[in-house]
């Protein structure tokens, strides 16, 4: 196959394109003009310079590809613009799918958990709730969600990728450590900067995990289906996460778990608007169950202290952390 990757430089995408790679496939990566993408070069990915907000160039560079994997996304984090938010999250995810049924394809897009019904267990039948949260991350990829799963009743071929919190190496080590990434959270722990982290459940995955996922489900996964992406172990606080990667690293520092206060007016600027949500709803207990996505898509992600191990020692190569 010939697949074109959009988010090709981020975490999530570089893992795609290099899984892609190894299995024998063509890689094309959408990126944009000035970006550093000499890693996906270097590891064999044909880059085609374009904007995702451009659905000419997204139509342009699908030409002669069997499948999109949309990685790209602008992230929820303590300063969010909604303009910037919808401009990729929305217009780009249509743009992906203009272009996937223009030329007859199958899309893969990679999406989040904040706007699915979660009073039980979260499972690939899971519905959107009606009234998401707010902030702009959650509003925006819900409303691409839902463009998906429009066109698949007209008849387009879409597969959703749900991914959970995604950490790990990825080939562009800048890009891998992005400001809302979770491999900067375990950069400041790590490094003794990060003692402190709003308490809500997240399920935690290593990103060459979910990239397996992405990969899997351009051949196997079912048209018009969601699939979780999540770790092995049930979700669990950043903090507990974190002090996970300390043990794994020898250190003695740990990370404490911060309570939201409820009347606190400056919670969304410290944490951000996403965050905030998150803290504040209920999940319940297992979080999760991906039994579909596991037998579908041949799904088996590593346990979380193996994929830290991986994380940690990829860090200090990377002089990242001592």
């Amino acid at each position: 196959m010939t697949v074109l990757v959009t988010g090709g430089t981020g975490l999530i995408g570089s893992n795609i394109c290099r899984l892609l790679i190894e299995q024998g496939d063509g890689v094309r990566a959408l990126v944009r003009a000035g970006s550093d993408h000499q890693p996906l070069v270097d590891a064999g990915v044909e880059p085609v310079v374009g904007d995702i907000t451009d659905r000419a160039a997204v139509v342009s560079a699908a030409q002669g590809c069997d499948a999109i994997v949309h990685s790209a996304a602008v992230l929820g984090f303590n300063q969010q613009d909604p303009g910037e938010q919808r401009a990729t999250n929305v217009d780009g995810a249509r743009h992906v799918f203009d272009a996937a049924e223009a030329h007859g394809i199958r899309a893969v897009a990679l999406s989040t958990t904040t706007f699915f019904r979660h009073d039980t267990p979260l499972t690939e039948r899971s519905p959107v709730v009606d009234e998401p949260s707010d902030d702009p991350y959650t509003v925006t990829k819900a409303a691409a969600f839902r463009d998906a799963m429009q066109r698949v009743e007209r008849g387009a071929d879409v597969v959703v990728v749900v991914s959970g919190g995604a950490f790990g190496p990825g080939l562009s080590v800048p890009r891998a450590m992005a400001v809302t990434s979770f491999n900067r959270a375990l950069r400041g722990a790590l490094n003794g900067k990060l003692r402190e982290y709003v308490r809500y459940p997240v399920p935690w995955v290593f990103a060459e995990d979910v990239a397996a996922a992405s990969v899997a489900a351009i051949t196997r996964g079912a048209t018009g289906t969601k699939y979780l992406a999540f770790g092995r172990e049930d979700a669990q606080s950043t903090a507990s996460f974190l002090n996970v990667a300390l043990e794994v690293a020898g250190s003695d520092e740990r990370v404490t778990d911060v309570v939201l206060d409820e009347d606190d007016p400056d919670a969304r600027e410290r944490w951000g608007p996403s965050l905030v949500a998150l803290a504040r709803r209920t999940f319940p207990t297992p979080w999760f169950d991906n039994a579909r996505t596991r037998a579908e898509l041949g799904y088996e992600p590593r346990p979380l202290r193996d994929a830290l191990e991986i994380t940690v020692d990829w860090l200090r190569a990377n002089g990242q952390i001592s």
